[in-house]
């Protein structure tokens, strides 16, 4: 007698290679929409930097306003009786000297919010916006002849690309900037000189700082006496 053949899964029929599924492949022509391991390193060696910003405080900005309205008030208060005494020269002494510093104290409050201090750091260089002075300064490390690091202060020397003789100081305040503990390895790991690590300024510097501070404040109540 025939015996009937028995279907198990090794004497199943193959399946029609027309039938399957087409898979789309991926060629090198045809992923430009995928970065590449390459590009990805690229990019990243390109726009690796670090940033410190100015930090914000409201209470600071609460002070100044106070001051400034403080002086305001004297300057309102002394308005009257200094008018009626006739004596005009003493007159625009004092109101000046109020309504001066009432608007300077009002000035550094807003400063931080309308021109903050910032430092970016990279591996071409420095570009730097100081506290006072708005405009950003680009300083790349090839330029740099001397580098000096404190917690509070950086000084550098640097060289004009026009004029490669000339040597220029940059003064950046970090103590302005927020994570200032964090700048000198920023620079430790970008700089191409060695930099040289100084103390924070000592009680003579201070001591000149405010007299300087204090210089200044007299020169402009001598301009405005006149």
């Amino acid at each position: 007698m025939a015996k009937e053949p028995k279907n198990d899964d090794n004497s199943k029929p193959a399946a029609d290679k027309n039938k399957l599924p087409e898979l789309t492949q991926l060629s090198a022509g045809t992923n430009s929409g995928l970065p590449s391991a390459q590009n990805l390193g690229t990019e990243t060696t390109t726009d690796l930097q670090d940033n410190y910003v100015e930090t914000k405080e409201p209470s600071e900005l609460m002070f100044c306003v106070i001051l400034s309205s403080i002086y305001a008030g004297l300057a309102r208060y002394c308005w009257t009786p200094l008018e009626q005494s006739g004596r005009w020269s003493i007159f625009i002494n004092i109101e000046g000297f109020f309504i001066t510093i009432a608007l300077l104290s009002l000035l550094l409050g807003l400063r931080p919010y309308l021109s903050p201090s910032s430092l970016q750091i990279s591996r071409h260089g420095l570009k730097y916006r100081g506290p006072y002075w708005p405009q950003r300064r680009t300083v790349n490390w090839s330029q740099i002849a001397q580098l000096y690091v404190s917690p509070e202060l950086i000084l550098i020397l640097y060289r004009l690309p026009n004029r490669p003789k000339s040597i220029r100081p940059l003064l950046i305040h970090s103590v302005y900037l927020a994570d200032k503990e964090k700048i000198a390895d920023s620079i430790v790991r970008f700089t191409l000189i060695e930099p040289t690590f100084v103390a924070n300024p000592g009680l003579v510097t201070r001591t000149a700082q405010i007299l300087l501070f204090a210089a200044i404040v007299i020169w402009i109540a001598n301009v405005l006496k006149g």
